[in-house]
């Protein structure tokens, strides 16, 4: 009995694990106790995986789990296209080229050898150790120790706002496509095809199909912040405060992308977090009168209601209907299959118990009607769920307590956030300005990119935030 008990366990947990893709076959033997459960083509498994015990099992749901890909494969690209933007652009890269070069190791990623992250490091301690290893390379001088501990504390800064950076949690990879930028200005032509094919009669001309394509630019713009400190607290700082305070050049380099991009999502008049103005969309065609959200766009499309409701079950489902009845240029139909919905905490909740639940989520209707008693749930894992703590508000404002909410097909590029430099330090020469006359080092993160709309047609605007 155990034994049989031991395989109906087995079969669950590696169902569970595989899912419905996996094809199976349980061998049972003359002793129960010596039974076999044979797996072939399972996900990204090479070859065929034998279960004869529970430890086997656990193996299996290890290895399943190692070497499945992310469920969200977009979020995978976007964080790689930040790390290009990150580590490779045109200012970072050629300092870890020259660092790399001189010193023989790169201090912005090695943090091995430069642990400027690590707690307890030092750097008075690691001047002197500096100076010591020059000296043994025959080129000590109090102007080259000054020079390569400024190139130093530059990596350093550099290493701990990278490090901050890619820690800090953001939800906007979710949705939108990263793009690595290369100019001033990109340019971009999201085409909507040709018009529709026809039958042709015997001896009849082809016709001649004409094309429709969109035709946009987003420029690149600067943004960043100036971070001074003073000698004396960088020479006896003790609890680290002077890595916290250069971490949060990193952490709020990265929150920047996040408020731009769901300000630009938003597309409201007067739009402001603490100092950040976000402008409304710059990549509004000329023939659209409303953009980006429309009841009337261009080839007869529309990507919002024409009055607008609070999340519920079934302002969403109309939005699921809106988007796959969507249309291009031509007014012709586009293959919009919406699968996020993208909220703000106000309504993070509700919206965990439409996505979710067994049972109809909007109450028991009449016997016999749609939504009866113990109906199940029509909307039930139809979206991923993204809450943003940057969902705008129709005021322009983000304080968390938005009741907009989009719906959108996050599996095509109709936003995309450029990034030409995700975030790059700079340091002020340490014989000019505030660090000659006080004592003071200044470092400067910058960021360029931007980011809009390219197609609204994927996404649907349920509310604005005008309707509570």
């Amino acid at each position: 009995m155990k034994a049989l008990y031991f395989i109906f366990a087995v079969v669950a947990l590696v169902m569970f694990a595989v899912g419905a893709n996996a094809e199976a076959s349980l061998i049972l033997g003359a002793d129960l106790g010596a039974s076999v459960l044979m797996l072939g083509n399972v996900g990204a498994l090479d070859k065929p995986f034998e279960i004869k015990n529970q430890e086997d099992a656990l193996k299996f749901v290890e290895a399943l789990n190692a070497k499945r890909r992310p469920l969200n494969t977009k979020r995978q690209k976007n964080l790689e296209a930040q790390k290009r933007a990150l580590y490779d652009n045109e200012i970072v890269a050629p300092f870890r080229e020259s660092m790399q070069k001189k010193f023989g190791f790169d201090p912005v990623t090695d943090n091995a050898k430069f642990p400027v992250t690590n707690y307890g490091f030092s750097w008075p301690k690691f001047k002197e150790s500096l100076r010591k290893q020059l000296h043994q390379r025959n080129r000590f001088s109090e102007a080259d120790t000054a020079s390569d501990f400024t190139q130093f504390l530059r990596a350093g800064i550099q290493q701990i706002v990278n490090s901050l950076y890619e820690v800090t949690e953001t939800t906007y990879e979710d949705w939108v496509t990263v793009v690595n930028s290369t100019r001033s200005n990109e340019l971009y032509t999201p085409h909507h095809g040709v018009s529709f094919p026809r039958q042709i009669g015997n001896s009849e001309k082809y016709p001649e199909v004409a094309s429709a394509a969109l035709d946009e630019q987003l420029r690149n713009y600067k943004y960043g912040s100036i971070y001074s400190v003073e000698w004396e607290l960088l020479e006896d700082d003790q609890t680290g405060q002077f890595q916290r305070n250069a971490g949060y050049l990193g952490e709020y380099q990265r929150l920047l992308w996040e408020v731009l991009v769901y300000g630009k999502l938003a597309s409201v008049a007067n739009m402001q977090y603490d100092q950040f103005r976000i402008p409304q969309s710059e990549t509004q065609p000329s023939n659209e009168a409303s953009y980006p959200y429309s009841t009337a766009l261009q080839g007869g499309g529309a990507n919002r209601p024409s009055a607008f409701g609070v999340l519920s079950q079934t302002n969403l489902q109309n939005g699921i209907i809106g988007l796959m009845n969507q249309v291009n240029l031509h007014g012709l139909k586009m293959t919009v299959r919406p699968n996020r919905l993208i909220v703000s905490p106000q309504r993070s909740f509700d919206a965990a118990v439409l996505l979710n639940s067994s049972y109809y989520p909007s109450g028991a209707a009449a016997t016999g009607d749609v939504g009866g008693a113990f109906a199940i749930n029509p909307i039930k894992g139809v979206a991923d769920l993204t809450v943003g703590r940057f969902v705008a508000k129709d005021d322009g404002t983000f304080d968390g307590d938005s009741e907009a909410w989009y719906l959108c097909d996050d599996k095509k590029p109709w936003f995309i956030l450029q990034m030409r430099e995700a975030a790059a330090v700079l340091q002020e020469a340490t014989n000019s300005g505030a660090s000659f006359e006080q004592d003071n080092i200044r470092f400067k993160a910058r960021s360029r990119g931007n980011a809009d709309h390219i197609d609204p047609r994927f996404v649907w605007q349920g509310n604005d935030g005008s309707v509570t």
